[in-house]
């Protein structure tokens, strides 16, 4: 038989009314589940502007992949007029030419040509990296999420009304410096966030970073419900984006709660003495139904003990004898 405790009433909660339909699917998870507060809020991410530079390979084209063959090849080295009067080219292309590789240090600066150590690595490998290209990202440090995402796309700053919750809980320590971050954790980041700019094993690297816009104030909306489980006698909190639960944010704030970080009378909008006074009452309808419960049950146990005692009496064990 499952056992329904009753809510608190609806007047000792703090709901807001656009939560309502949320509130009713999670006590409906559970009959042991009450909604204390469903409240929502606004709490700040922080929007940088940071341009990454980019170090990518690219293919020999044919001409290339032929200076570079002649210079390992030919005894003694040849000269660019003479490569030129070998193909047949005017000297101007293989000297356009040659001064690329010498850019990308696989030509050595002497004359005849040359080939350095990383040309003939660039060589074997059929590719030579290509000077960095510079590409502007926003990075989004989310102090809730404990985490920064990069994208393309700014985010909009949304204008709202809604309690900050800063007001509540300490973010101001759980903000990112991003300048201040080393290189290696801006790598991880971008490739975690999806974006193809980051791939080592392609031989695509992020070089380098740097901010190059001030930090912006970016305003995100989300639901915090505390929540009241009758069986395990203990508050948890969740915040949801929507109908999403955000994990890592719930976790931060149930951690902080633990630790008697957060109030949870300020959180829920409701007096100690009203939060105490409901769960109190949340218990004892908890208990008053397992006793009628048990109540209920317990006659139809001691039938079915009596009934079996009976059958125990009439049915001696066999070989017993019987006094005649």
């Amino acid at each position: 038989m499952e056992i329904s405790w009753m809510s608190i009433a609806s007047s000792a909660k703090s709901i807001d009314d656009n939560l309502k339909n949320v509130v009713d699917e999670i006590e409906a998870q559970s009959s042991s589940l009450s909604v204390f507060a469903a409240r929502q809020f606004r709490y700040s991410l922080r929007q940088t502007l940071v341009e990454v530079n980019i170090k990518e390979p690219r293919q020999f084209n044919v001409l290339e992949e032929f200076i570079i063959r002649a210079a390992i090849e030919f005894q003694p080295p040849p000269t660019e007029d003479e490569l030129a009067s070998i193909l047949g080219l005017d000297s101007v292309f293989i000297k356009t030419t040659t001064a690329t590789l010498r850019s990308l240090q696989t030509l050595s600066a002497t004359s005849p040509i040359a080939v350095t150590p990383e040309g003939r690595s660039f060589y074997e490998k059929g590719s030579v990296p290509q000077p960095p290209y510079p590409v502007q990202l926003n990075a989004i440090s989310d102090p809730l999420d404990n985490k920064i995402t990069f994208q393309s796309e700014s985010l909009n700053d949304t204008v709202s009304n809604l309690p900050d919750l800063a007001d509540f809980i300490n973010l101001d320590n759980l903000i990112t410096d991003i300048s201040s971050l080393p290189l290696e954790q801006i790598q991880t980041g971008i490739q975690d966030s999806g974006l193809a700019l980051h791939l080592p094993e392609k031989g695509k690297i992020v070089a380098d970073f740097k901010v190059v816009a001030s930090t912006q104030k970016i305003w995100k909306k989300i639901s915090i419900f505390v929540i009241f489980d009758a069986i395990e006698d203990k508050f948890s909190i969740q915040i949801r984006n929507g109908k999403q639960i955000l994990e890592s944010a719930s976790n931060l704030l149930k951690l902080l709660y633990t630790e008697e970080k957060i109030s949870l009378e300020a959180l829920c909008k409701l007096s100690t003495e009203t939060i105490n006074l409901e769960r109190e009452a949340i218990l004892n309808q908890e208990n008053t139904e397992i006793e009628a419960t048990l109540e209920k049950i317990r006659p139809k146990t001691l039938k079915s003990t009596t009934k079996t005692s009976v059958e125990i009496s009439s049915n001696p064990a066999k070989g017993e004898s019987k006094t005649l």
